[in-house]
């Protein structure tokens, strides 16, 4: 019985993230503007969609963005979902980071390696237990931090390709992967040497669809 729970959890898990991100691909990489208005507003449209596994923001999160500056800036924003068997009960919660891409190799006309990203995210959990202000019945200055929200840093690398380029409206595809903490897990590992590093890192994997 634990383990049909557990498979239909993690269905709905796919089935709800995947169904955020074919509303936001729809959206991002319809090709039916074509009226001078709609072309008009096309640019104001997301860059593109991800989905990631990990990484801090979620179990599963999906997200869009935008880049600036010839692709070496991203601002992305995600959706992310905790489900009851990962956590005490389900999570939903929201997160924006940037990251900048400051090195770029093109090995060919179809693969371009980006080895190093840096970036910052802020990110928001809903439910009470996940408070921003400190709740009365804590005396005050009980907590300097709130588990409601927090922010962190990040590094990793991705590698883009033109695959589905020449069959969808998208521009290509690219897989990614990176490595970050809080700044709460930071500051508690350099007030307490003896936490494992194992204990404040977050390892994240996604996938992005460009348009």
């Amino acid at each position: 019985m634990e383990n049909l729970n557990l498979k239909h959890t993690v269905f709905k898990v796919f089935t709800i993230t995947t169904f955020l991100l074919s509303i936001c691909s729809y959206s991002v990489f319809g090709n039916n503007l074509e009226d001078k208005d709609s072309l008009q507003y096309r640019k104001y449209m997301p860059d593109y969609v991800k989905l990631q596994f990990a990484g801090g923001i979620g179990f599963l999160s999906t997200g869009l963005g935008y880049t600036f500056f010839d692709h070496r800036l991203d601002i992305s924003f995600f959706y992310g979902y905790v489900p009851k068997w990962v956590t005490a009960d389900d999570l939903h919660s929201i997160s924006m980071q940037s990251t900048a891409k400051l090195l770029r190799y093109r090995l060919s006309e179809t693969i371009e390696i980006l080895p190093l990203n840096i970036g910052w995210f802020a990110h928001h959990t809903f439910g009470n237990e996940y408070w921003v202000k400190l709740p009365d019945h804590y005396p005050k200055d009980y907590y300097w931090w709130s588990p409601g929200r927090n922010a962190g840093i990040f590094i990793g690398g991705e590698i883009k390709t033109k695959w589905l380029g020449n069959k969808t409206p998208a521009s290509g595809t690219a897989i990614y992967a990176r490595i970050g903490s809080r700044g709460l897990y930071l500051s508690s590992k350099f007030g307490n040497s003896s936490i494992p590093i194992r204990d404040v890192i977050e390892l994240g994997f996604g996938v992005a669809i460009y348009r």
